[in-house]
């Protein structure tokens, strides 16, 4: 009699694992669902050479990424991995926007400084002019004259004059309140798990 093949990935139902016990019990089969079994790494780094007959479960593509990643099974892991695309995507996409600002102090693209600790903007918390980290602390941090007010002299942006009691340090610049906004709010997050005095929650 001839057998007809099963045209059906491995992995599309439940399969049987025989654990043998050592007692008189005898074996034991254990049922493992589509859900419970792993991504294969070679499915997902491109091509796996087993195909349909390999036993792990062959992600779907996610079209973000590019990588058959997606557990047909899990869709809880599959809405997370899709939300950590979209939100890294958008970061690279902000990085590529924010390659031309240039800083408002010495007129230099900021992305563009010769170290990593100098490719950082310092966001005004009450204005959208954009500066270099270095530029606006250098600007915050010089004594006033005598008998001026340090508000006014010091904690006011050097366009606007309009006061920002906070700098915020972010790689990339925005173009949103939203966006502005996120950034501010992902820097305080941030500084919950770094141990700082009250004083240095915002460089000042």
């Amino acid at each position: 009699m001839a057998h007809t093949l099963s045209c059906k990935p491995a992995w599309t139902e439940a399969f049987e694992v025989d654990t043998s016990l050592n007692d008189e019990s005898g074996p034991c089969p254990t049922y493992v669902s589509p859900a419970d079994q792993p991504i294969c790494s070679f499915a997902a780094s491109g091509k796996c050479p087993r195909g349909d007959r390999c036993p792990h479960i062959h992600g779907d593509l996610c079209s973000i990424c590019g990588k058959h990643c997606l557990h047909p099974f899990r869709p809880d892991e599959r809405e997370e991995h899709i939300k950590m695309c979209h939100k890294n995507n958008k970061h690279l996409e902000a990085l590529k926007c924010s390659q031309e600002i240039e800083c408002s102090v010495c007129l230099e693209r900021v992305l563009s400084k010769p170290t990593a600790a100098e490719r950082k903007f310092g966001l005004l918390s009450e204005c959208d002019h954009p500066f270099c980290i270095s530029c606006i602390r250098n600007w915050r941090s010089n004594s006033p004259a005598s008998g001026m007010d340090v508000n006014s002299a010091l904690r006011a942006c050097p366009i606007c004059r309009k006061l920002s009691y906070f700098v915020i340090p972010s790689v990339i610049w925005y173009s949103s309140k939203e966006e502005k906004q996120e950034i501010v709010d992902s820097y305080k997050i941030r500084l919950k798990y770094v141990i700082i005095t009250p004083s240095a929650a915002f460089t000042q």
